[in-house]
């Protein structure tokens, strides 16, 4: 399966965004607190990503454990069921 996807990705000090446009999805975002030379506790990289998780005002529901291809995979599926 092709994903069609745009991916714009951003950097503010150690934190990266990934901003997804996915055909058929919609638009995703992946917030990463990155580490490369030990500087950081990971409890401080964790609530590096909580301060952005509430900043982007964002709730559990709004999580998703899939990849897009799963996703893509799911909604065809529902589609083809759907039209039966």
């Amino acid at each position: 399966m092709v994903v069609d996807k745009i991916r714009n990705i951003y950097f503010i000090d150690n934190v990266k965004f990934h901003f997804d446009t996915v055909k058929g999805l919609g638009t995703f975002l992946e917030v990463e607190a990155i580490d490369n030379e030990g500087q950081y506790t990971i409890e401080y990289l964790r609530d590096q990503c909580d301060a952005w998780f509430q900043f982007f005002e964002l709730t559990t529901s709004s999580l998703v454990d899939k990849s897009y291809s799963d996703l893509l995979l799911a909604l065809k599926s529902t589609d083809h069921d759907h039209s039966n």
